[in-house]
């Protein structure tokens, strides 16, 4: 039978607000912003930069290329996308 436990789930909520509110405490300029759950799950923006950032947390897993693929893949065919559309993002997997 499979665990229907949220426990990992909300570890990973808290591993983003978590790295949110970093985020928030290393912005320069009170014009920069963040938006949560926006293009990804923590965007950055200020007057000369956009950054997208994919947080994930993996309980209980070694990390290896193949834990991280999909995601990888999906950062990617949306980065290129958005780069042939002319909307230019920096793309970080945290």
């Amino acid at each position: 039978m499979k665990d229907r436990s949220a426990v990992s789930t909300l570890k990973g909520y808290f591993y983003q607000f978590d790295f949110t509110i970093l985020q928030l405490l290393k912005l320069e300029h009170m014009t920069d912003k963040i938006m949560v759950e926006g293009i990804e799950d923590v965007d950055v923006t200020s007057a000369d930069n956009k950054i997208a950032i994919q947080c994930k947390y993996y309980e209980g897993t070694e990390y290896s290329h193949s834990v991280i693929s999909e995601a990888v893949k999906y950062l990617l065919v949306d980065f290129a996308e958005r780069k042939n559309n002319g909307k230019n993002k920096k793309i970080i997997l945290y």
